[in-house]
């Protein structure tokens, strides 16, 4: 074999090793086309029942339940616990009833950091009120992340009212 036949086999070679790579690397690329997303969640969203006695001045009121009573105050949790690490995740909660406005109910958060209770914002959904619990634009999440929204909702409704929170990813 002659030098130019060895520089033949060199480049065929070579060739050989450019096309092989490339396919691998396209063939991955095509199954992360193909698969689904991360079926795992982002965070676990639980309505839970809370103390606000002496919370920004509150006192004791009874957890949220399945018939409200116009002119009651409910306490509501709403833990968020973060199973992996995502951005942007926004946590909602609402409230829905045939025919509710924003007008039927008042929700407020406790702030920490002031140890006051703010108005959170509804947002009229038809039957339902779907408010956002945090920053608007969505928080970061990570395993381990453990957060409590304190909420105080005072009815002026009667009647069966179902409430939800959840985790929305972007």
């Amino acid at each position: 074999m002659g030098r130019s036949g060895l520089w033949s086999a060199l480049l065929a070679i070579a060739i050989t090793a450019v096309v092989v790579s490339t396919a691998y690397l396209a063939a991955g690329a095509l199954y992360d086309r193909m698969m689904p997303p991360e079926e795992e969640p982002a965070a676990t969203v639980t309505i839970m029942p809370i103390a606000t006695d002496g919370l920004g001045g509150t006192y004791e009121h009874r957890d949220v339940p399945t018939v409200w009573t116009s002119g009651e105050e409910y306490d509501m949790g709403v833990r968020v616990i973060g199973l992996r690490t995502e951005g942007g995740i926004k946590i909602k909660m609402s409230i829905s009833h045939p025919d509710i406005s924003p007008s039927d109910v008042e929700v407020r958060y406790y702030d920490e950091a002031s140890n006051t209770w703010k108005v959170l914002s509804l947002v009229d959904q038809g039957d339902r009120l779907v408010a956002t619990l945090g920053l608007s634009g969505g928080i970061a999440v990570y395993d381990g992340y453990d957060v409590l929204h304190r909420l105080l909702i005072s009815s002026y409704l009667t009647g069966s009212c179902q409430v939800e929170a959840w985790a929305e990813v972007p």
